[in-house]
């Protein structure tokens, strides 16, 4: 019968009975042997129901080795082996006489499923997986049972376990269908080999004898079709490629994919032996060296990515480590002219002004009187607000005592002193040293500074200041300017 009629026949069973117990809700796979489906038992429970084709169930030693199953699953009682809950035969119906068998039901997919799907795997994932394979290997094999058909539709990751944050793989060995329990051999196989063959070992694909050596060359043919995406040998058929398989040994990992780490290659290139002398002698030493590839792995990618980082990084020197300061940028200065005259009249015409103001001072009686802040006699004080003048208590004002009367000789000759000193405080050199134009701007600065000063005791003295009330002063004594002489 084709792949599509048996599709077709096992899609044509969704929704039926068995045993009065178990309804097929859905079709989760077709292989060469048996159809799989989601079921409910009548009291609620779901679980994987496996029916054997009806033209093979009419096979005895078919059909006992498909409920041997059971048995070599259910022996080995490790978490990563799928448990067989039932077996029964069809009562009636159109597969009447067929055999099944009741299954724990997984969530997930095959490692088939998952390679088909995309992306790649690579060589540290399949280390991962090869790891929690053969932790359950070493649990069948300690017990007597070799699976003899480990490959990739047979290996199911769960969906809820599949990787942790610890890098530990959770995964179920399905199909002991094909299970040889190494204590009963009554079961012959007749020179066949039974397998798929682009996983038997040479022993297997020869019908010869097998033990627990023929599961360890089956996984490292897997890991060798997951990395590289080749078989071991290629044929025209499954007779050809059973042949090769039996004649002729494996070529080396890294002759096919030159890129597989060392470590890596050790592993697969050992399990691949064509002698089964020279394999791993058993699960657990194999799982030693699986567990140490995966460390060289991690190490060198560890490695790499420091180097990346380091490289990623500046080359830092010295200066490099100085803190940054923002440039400084000289003020630009106009530069002089004349050898720096121009600095020496300012000074000079600064002189005269304060010569001016003092000279007005000293002979202007009330223009010293306004500025000191001192009446004169019979006025009355005033401050400046609005354009009108408010009377100020005397006691309000601050008054400069003790000023000592000025005669008209003593006044003279202060102004002619004043005079003198602004007139000596000029360079000598200054109009050398400057041309015409710093003259005519001499000249007008000697000008606007005098109008300035001018203006300065036109305007009066500061306004008068209160003081705070507290604490309290004396009234302020205002002593009368004693009159002028005639000369």
């Amino acid at each position: 019968m084709s792949d599509d009629d048996l599709d077709v026949r096992a899609r044509a069973r969704i929704g039926s009975v068995l045993s009065d117990k178990w309804t097929l809700e859905t079709l989760l796979g077709v292989g060469g042997m048996a159809a799989v489906y989601s079921a409910r038992h009548r009291n609620g429970a779901r679980a994987a129901v496996k029916i054997l084709h009806p033209e093979l169930s009419r096979h005895a030693e078919v059909c006992e080795r498909f409920r041997r199953e059971g048995y070599a699953a259910n022996r080995v009682e490790h978490p990563g082996v799928v448990k067989v809950l039932d077996d029964d035969i069809v009562a009636s119906g159109p597969d009447e006489g067929a055999s099944y068998i009741v299954m724990e039901l997984l969530e997930g997919e095959s490692l088939q499923d998952r390679l088909e799907r995309g992306p790649s795997i690579g060589e540290r994932d399949f280390l991962l997986i090869a790891d929690a394979v053969l932790e359950v290997l070493e649990a069948a094999h300690a017990r007597g049972v070799v699976h003899r058909d480990i490959k990739p539709e047979n290996l199911f990751l769960l969906r809820d376990e599949r990787a942790s944050g610890a890098g530990v793989v959770r995964i179920k060995i399905l199909d002991f269908g094909l299970a040889r329990i190494l204590e009963a051999e009554s079961i012959t196989t007749h020179g066949l080999a039974l397998g798929t063959p682009s996983f038997m070992s040479p022993e297997q694909a020869g019908g010869r004898g097998i033990d627990a050596r023929t599961d360890l060359f089956s996984l490292a043919a897997t890991g060798f079709r997951l990395i590289t995406g080749m078989r071991i040998h290629e044929g025209g058929g499954p007779v050809e490629l059973v042949s090769k398989m039996a004649q002729l040994p494996a070529p080396p990992i890294r002759s096919v994919a030159p890129h597989v780490s060392e470590a890596f290659a050790h592993v697969i290139d050992r399990a691949l032996e064509f002698r089964r002398e020279d394999r791993y002698p058993s699960a657990t030493l194999m799982r030693v060296d699986v567990e140490k590839a995966i460390a060289e792995i991690d190490a060198r990618t560890k490695a790499a990515l420091d180097t990346t980082a380091h490289a990623a990084l500046p080359e830092l020197s010295a200066s490099a480590l100085e803190p940054v300061l923002p440039p400084v940028v000289p003020t630009q200065r106009t530069p002089r002219r004349g050898g720096g005259g121009g600095r020496y009249v300012f000074v000079a015409i600064l002189a005269l002004a304060i010569g001016a103001v003092g000279a007005k001072l000293v002979l202007d009686p009330s223009a010293r009187a306004r500025w000191l802040g001192t009446a004169m006699p019979f006025d009355t004080p005033t401050a400046a607000s609005s354009g009108s003048a408010t009377p100020i208590p005397s006691s309000d004002l601050v008054a400069v005592q003790d000023a000592a009367p000025i005669d008209d000789a003593s006044a003279d000759a202060l102004a002619m002193s004043t005079l003198d000193a602004s007139t000596d405080a000029t360079p000598q050199d200054a109009s050398d040293d400057d041309d015409d134009d710093d003259d005519d701007g001499d000249a007008s600065a000697d000008a606007a500074t005098t109008d300035a000063a001018t203006r300065a005791l036109d305007a009066g003295p500061p306004r008068a200041v209160k003081k705070r009330p507290y604490p309290p002063k004396k009234k302020p004594v205002v002593r009368p300017r004693p009159p002028k002489r005639k000369p």
